[in-house]
């Protein structure tokens, strides 16, 4: 897959809102995040997702977890 290739996601909290963005990076974050999500409730708040998703990024789309903290919504 092209380094550049974009993908049309869709806002979950913004109906109708779309953004295109990197594919790759969209789908490190996305494994990452569904591996760092515990199985029972509550969830995690952004504060510790930001920390729980770090050791499961891709160090190839995320080199040191650059640039991979979750905006608050």
């Amino acid at each position: 897959m092209p380094d550049d290739e974009k993908i049309l996601i869709e806002s979950i909290t913004s109906p109708h809102h779309t953004e295109r963005v990197n594919k790759a990076k969209y789908m490190a974050m996305r494994h990452a995040l569904l591996a760092a999500l515990p199985e029972q409730a509550p969830g995690l708040t952004v504060a510790q997702a930001n920390i729980a998703i770090l050791p499961h990024l891709s160090e190839v789309e995320f080199p040191g977890g650059a640039r991979a903290l979750c905006r608050k919504v």
